[in-house]
């Protein structure tokens, strides 16, 4: 009996030392979990930004191009309708 006992002493610490694993690792992935959401709007806005001075080159260089057309009406806050 005395045996068993040792036993199941054991497995029981064994079963308390991976439980305090199992929310350790829950603990890194929730800040995982933040850190990545933060770098999806950090991307976000980057890839949002860098499309801006694209648009905003486009439509500084297509009067050189095309000197009959009326750009005016486009530029960041306007919309185009057809």
């Amino acid at each position: 009996m005395s045996e068993k006992a040792k036993e199941a002493t054991s497995l029981t610490e064994e079963k308390a030392k991976l439980l305090a694993e199992v929310e350790k690792i829950k603990e890194e992935l929730a800040r995982k979990d933040e850190d990545l959401a933060k770098e999806k709007e950090a991307f976000t806005n980057d890839a949002a930004q860098s499309y801006l001075v694209g648009f905003e080159e486009a439509v500084k260089q297509a009067p050189g191009l095309h000197p009959e057309k009326d750009f005016s009406q486009l530029g960041p806050g306007k919309t185009v309708v057809n």
